[in-house]
């Protein structure tokens, strides 16, 4: 009588959840946060726009002692921004292409076969950050400024209005700039070449459209992203010239057609 053999199997119970947009978004985050070269950017990029905007008020109370006649605009204290955008598109250009770098994107596509909410995760990640620091840098430069002035009786008038305009234009057009970065790196996938396209569109562009021979192209200049989002800074501008809210969305609009541009291909391509 043969003895009978008997096997038994332990079964293991694992939970996985779905793939959902909110998760992906947690797991970008943490992907963002547990990275200190970008909070450092981030941080940095608060500390500049908002520095800036407490020396140009010293600036201008250091002038106004040597009897000179220097105009203190409440735009201009947000002239920091230009510098801003700089780091924000750094970050969101390195932030898309780290994974192709290290080429680490195949288990966030294994994870998410559908790829596009990768990208939207990041962008959510990346925008939302770079809009709360953007607002939160604008308030902390226009109510360093006015205490400045206030305090050595020089005046800085500004309506609350116009104080709502600089501090969620500001915001929004930085969450256009990360959008701008964000794409750029998606479809470029490399570092150095989105960093430097990112570049060449906000700062090269526009100089190099602006002293050109011909008038279609000098007016062409007011429709890129930073000649247009930047005119939220102004209070006032001539007739005929781009109009603040119509110019940022402009930059807005740069912002979304390249990320549905860089979703499209991310969708198509291989990782």
């Amino acid at each position: 009588m043969s003895d009978a053999v008997v096997v038994t199997r332990s079964r293991r119970t694992t939970w996985v959840g779905h793939v959902t947009l909110p998760r992906v978004i947690v797991a970008e985050l943490i992907k963002l946060t547990t990275l200190p070269s970008f909070v450092v950017s981030f941080v940095l990029a608060v500390v500049l726009l908002a520095g800036l905007g407490v020396m140009t008020a010293v600036a201008r109370i250091v002038q106004q002692d040597g009897e000179q006649t220097v105009s203190a605009e409440p735009g201009a204290v947000l002239a920091g921004v230009q510098g801003t955008q700089l780091i924000i598109v750094f970050v969101a250009a390195v932030f898309a292409t780290t994974e192709f770098a290290n080429q680490t994107v195949q288990p966030s596509y294994l994870a998410v076969p559908r790829r596009v909410p990768v990208l939207l995760g990041k962008a959510v990640t990346v925008g939302s950050i770079s809009l709360v620091f953007g607002a939160a840098g604008a308030a902390t430069a226009l109510a360093g400024a006015s205490l400045l002035l206030g305090s050595a009786g020089l005046p800085f008038d500004v309506s609350n209005a116009y104080s709502a305009q600089l501090i969620v234009g500001t915001a929004l057009y930085l969450l256009a700039i990360s959008l701008i970065g964000l794409a750029l790196g998606a479809l470029i996938r490399s570092t150095v070449g989105a960093i430097l396209t990112g570049l060449a569109v906000l700062n090269i562009l526009p100089l190099m459209l602006g002293a050109a021979p011909f008038a279609w192209l000098r007016d062409a200049a007011a429709y890129l992203p930073s000649t247009a989002g930047l005119m939220i800074l102004q209070q006032q501008v001539p007739e005929g010239a781009t109009q603040p809210w119509p110019g940022l969305a402009v930059a807005v609009a740069w912002g979304v057609l390249l990320f549905i541009t860089a979703a499209l291909v991310t969708r198509r391509t291989d990782a």
